[in-house]
């Protein structure tokens, strides 16, 4: 867990998002939807990513959350400090099949709010409603946000929660084991054949 209960939300409230800077990651919501909170003054924005949008999304960014938004490369060896470092993160995709930073963020006891995109494999990770927007929905995402930052309890025991719901579906051993019993099913099935 990322943090105590019964205690207010940090200030600065540190949202964290991964990914490549690019149209179809749609980074441009998350910071359109920062910039719209009620708590925008309190929000620092971690971007963590390379692309042909980065000096874009940073001139959106200076823009309209100057001083509060770092857009750039970090290494893999990086990336744990920069998650535990988080308070939410946000994963704004359009089209994302792989959705390997959202199991990281929500394995560091972040908890995630996800678009929801018929073309994105991630939403299928959200427990519960607060952790899903409709893509693209900048006011919808403005809400969410502004809604973890005022549930500080709520963002402690869910952050929990996912990271222990991560550890049992999405550890690197859960995955192993289950694509051993798969390799092994394709073997078995093989040599049923050549034995029929």
């Amino acid at each position: 867990s990322q943090r105590a209960a019964g205690v207010p939300a940090p200030t600065p409230f540190h949202i964290v998002a991964s990914g490549r800077l690019s149209n179809e990651k749609d980074q441009i919501t998350l910071i359109r939807a920062a910039a719209m909170c009620r708590h925008t003054s309190s929000i620092r924005l971690t971007i963590a990513g390379t692309g042909p949008l980065k000096r874009r999304l940073q001139w959106t960014a200076d823009r309209l959350l100057p001083g509060q938004v770092e857009i750039g490369f970090h290494r893999n060896t990086e990336m744990p400090e920069l998650l535990r470092s988080g308070d939410l993160f946000v994963h704004p995709s359009i089209a994302d099949l792989e959705s390997v930073s959202v199991i990281e963020g929500m394995a560091s006891g972040l908890v995630p709010v996800i678009a929801a995109s018929s073309l994105s494999a991630a939403g299928q990770f959200s427990l519960l409603d607060e952790s899903l927007f409709p893509v693209g929905d900048v006011a919808a995402l403005a809400q969410r946000i502004d809604w973890w930052i005022d549930h500080p309890d709520e963002l402690s025991a869910w952050g929990a929660r996912y990271a222990e719901h991560t550890r049992t579906h999405y550890s690197v051993e859960a995955s192993v084991r289950r694509f051993v019993a798969m390799e092994r099913e394709v073997i078995a099935g093989h040599s049923g054949a050549r034995n029929a």
